[in-house]
């Protein structure tokens, strides 16, 4: 071993200063000082600054270095006097803005409250327009409500129609169709009469309803019933047999002559030879005269006048074939006659009922 003492022992021991507790109960007091005092400081600092008197004490200071600085330090202090002044332009800028919009707000509101009155002293014509809208609008209130009176009463009206219909009794709709029913039955009575056929059928009708309402309708039908059943030729068919029945009457002996007997029986023998042969006059021709009654009686037929050719046989001996023609011809106009009578009669008894 060497005697040589170790110079790089290293010693590990705790060395306690003297009076060591007393030292760290001081630190501890002093510490809790600071912590005080912070925290007053941190207090007053925050109640300045809310309430802007921090702002305005770094303004009033920022000012007094600025007037009492020396020349070579002005340099160095522009930049905090514009730092500190930062804050105090930015507020001011705020309430100049708050300001400007109040005074815009105001303004604002005094021009809408002062509209309506400046309106109606200079615009009266606004004001009638608006009196006539708000009459308008009371007439269209008034007009929905008459509206809706008219409409009930309507529905009511519809109503009592409807039931005043449906009252209706089968009488009375029988009053209504048989007018109809007579004028339609009396049209189809006259085309078979005019054709030549019978109506019993239609005559059935019509007698009934005669029957029924009486009067003068009655009394014509009465004159109208007893052809029902006849078949009566047409005016047409009348006129075209006339000629050939007038030329069996020419030739009709003793014709020209009311005692053929008494002839002589070498006048006798002539009137024969003559019959055999029909001659005709030329020119005026004697009316009295069978030739001249037969002539008028085809030129009345040629007209369309069967009375009138009727009436030029009247008085004559006729073949039994001609007066069964003029028989049928009388009949004929005795028909249009009873149709005539009774078409008149029905209709004036319509027109009153």
């Amino acid at each position: 071993m060497s005697d040589k003492p170790d110079k790089d022992r290293i010693i590990d021991a705790e060395v306690e200063p003297l009076g060591g507790k007393r030292g760290r109960s001081a630190k501890s007091a002093l510490l809790l000082v600071a912590a005080v005092i912070v925290s007053i400081g941190v207090a007053v600092g925050w109640h300045f600054w809310s309430s802007g008197k921090l702002d305005t004490m770094v303004a009033g200071k920022t000012a007094t270095q600025a007037t009492i600085a020396v020349p070579q330090s002005a340099p160095a202090s522009a930049p905090a006097a514009a730092s500190a002044s930062m804050p105090d332009a930015a507020l001011l800028a705020r309430q100049d803005e708050q300001e400007k919009r109040l005074a815009a707000l105001t303004a604002s509101l005094e021009r809408l409250q002062q509209l309506p009155a400046a309106n109606a002293g200079t615009d009266p014509a606004l004001l009638q327009k608006l009196a006539e809208l708000e009459q308008q609008m009371a007439s269209l209130r008034q007009a929905q409500e008459s509206n809706a009176a008219q409409r009930n009463a309507l529905q009511t009206q519809l109503a009592d129609l409807q039931a005043r219909f449906t009252a209706l009794s089968e009488a009375r709709l029988n009053a209504l169709r048989e007018p109809l029913l007579q004028l339609i039955a009396f049209s189809e009575a006259r085309e078979q009469a005019r054709r030549g056929s019978t109506f019993a059928r239609e005559a059935t009708l019509l007698g009934t309803y005669a029957e029924a309402q009486g009067g003068a309708l009655k009394a014509a039908f009465a004159g109208l019933q007893p052809f029902a059943e006849r078949r009566i030729p047409p005016v047409a068919v009348l006129a075209a047999r006339f000629p050939s029945l007038a030329e069996q009457q020419r030739v009709m002996p003793g014709s020209e002559t009311a005692a053929a007997a008494e002839k002589p029986w070498w006048q006798r023998a002539v009137d024969r030879l003559t019959g055999l042969v029909s001659i005709r006059r030329v020119g005026s021709i004697d009316s009295a005269s069978v030739e001249g009654r037969l002539e008028a009686a085809e030129a009345a037929l040629r007209d369309g006048d069967l009375a009138a050719a009727v009436v030029a046989l009247d008085g004559m001996t006729l073949i039994p074939a001609l007066q069964d023609w003029r028989d049928q011809a009388q009949a004929r106009l005795d028909l249009d006659a009873a149709l005539d009578a009774h078409g008149v009669a029905l209709r004036s008894h319509l027109a009153i009922h």
